[in-house]
């Protein structure tokens, strides 16, 4: 029921939701759309990317499975929704209470998968996502989120995972977001001993994204890649927030964010790394950093280290500026126009992040989905 929600949402008073943009959602009916109509379904048939080579498709529909467009089916009952009093997991608990199902995705021990989840947004969906990858496991999982037409729409993901022992768990989400849409997501992941962990995310389009991630390195030896960008263009607002807890001797992680906003767009990164007194030899490194391409864009960026042992290496970063003035003279120097010339640099900006992409297929089909922001890049960087 409703009045299980906490009473508020966040706001920029509390500390880690203060460059979110939550306006659009503050007066919303959060109640998920019905299973989508036939006539739906052939708008979204019509839509959907190719499938990517030797994945299984599952696809979703406004937070509802669509079998007839999907290779596998891991739908199951939804969850009873937890009484959760933490403001970060707000949305979590939303989707508990709204999800309409819940999409339960398990590697048996000493197996490998690799699946391609589509979630299409028509109207208000709560899609849930549970993952547990056994003992040795491997899961390469590619969210792909899309948003058809004009109209408003309200995405709130919930994906919650355990990766067991020296499993891995490679995680890449694409964001392609209707002008509209409202989306919010909520990781919440564990890694055991020797687990492995890889996120390449990429966030563009929409009026308003917020990813908020919880990750915890439970066991020794555990280890997260973090990559990820962000595209603003117009008045969009992009924000994540993302906490890594190292509670285990060893653990590892690295952090690299990239992002660019333009025209009056903002972009936000807060990446929390705690390292537990228990975590002796953990190590952290964070690199965030935004390109202001706008007269009127913002961006905040902001690393924090919250250290509990001395045995720790643990080094951060962050910058905000614009394009390197000297290497836009040199590429104007050698003929090349002013529009193509930053738009190879902002590429450059980005590009190592999209060059981890688990697939060929998905690099190329993200790579020209970026031609009308990054206008010539695609095409200078090929060499034609």
């Amino acid at each position: 029921p409703m009045s299980a929600v906490p009473p508020n949402l966040p706001s920029p008073r509390d500390e880690n939701w203060k460059y979110a943009n939550l306006r659009g959602v503050a007066r919303a009916p959060f109640e998920s759309s019905p299973a989508p109509s036939a006539e739906d379904l052939a708008r979204v048939a019509a839509a959907l990317p190719k499938p990517l080579p030797g994945y299984e498709r599952v696809v979703l529909v406004d937070g509802h499975s669509a079998r007839s467009l999907s290779t596998l089916d891991c739908a199951g009952l939804a969850q009873r929704a937890e009484s959760i009093s933490s403001t970060d997991r707000y949305f979590l608990h939303l989707n508990r209470t709204h999800r309409t199902e819940t999409q339960r995705i398990v590697v048996a021990a000493n197996t490998r998968r690799a699946i391609e989840l589509v979630v299409v947004s028509l109207g208000t969906s709560h899609p849930a996502i549970e993952i547990e990858v056994g003992a040795g496991g491997a899961l390469s999982l590619i969210e792909r989120h899309l948003s058809l037409g004009a109209a408003v729409t309200i995405t709130n993901v919930a994906l919650v995972g355990n990766v067991g022992a020296h499993a891995a768990l490679e995680l890449s989400r694409i964001g392609h977001h209707g002008p509209k849409a409202q989306f919010l997501d909520t990781i919440d992941l564990q890694f055991a001993e020797g687990a492995i962990g890889k996120v390449v995310q990429l966030t563009a389009g929409g009026a308003a994204t917020r990813t908020t991630a919880f990750i915890e390195h439970a066991g020794r030896d555990a280890s997260l890649e973090w990559h990820s960008t962000a595209l603003g263009e117009g008045s969009q607002h992009h924000d994540t927030f993302v906490r890594v807890a190292h509670a285990a001797p060893g653990a590892r992680t690295l952090q690299q964010f990239r992002g660019i906003a333009s025209g009056r767009s903002r972009i936000g990164f807060n990446g929390h790394m705690r390292v537990e007194a228990a975590a002796i030899g953990a190590q952290s490194d964070q690199s965030l950093k935004c390109l202001l391409a706008g007269t009127e864009a913002e961006a905040d960026v902001r690393p924090q280290l919250e250290i509990y042992t001395d045995a720790v290496k643990a080094s951060h970063g962050a910058t905000v500026g614009k394009l390197d003035p000297d290497m836009l003279f040199y590429l104007l120097s050698r003929g090349i126009p002013e529009e193509a010339a930053a738009s190879l640099l902002k590429w450059a900006f980005v590009s190592d992040v999209l060059a981890r992409l688990p697939s060929a297929s998905l690099r190329t089909e993200v790579e020209a989905s970026l031609e009308r922001l990054l206008p010539g890049a695609v095409a200078a960087r090929a060499g034609t």
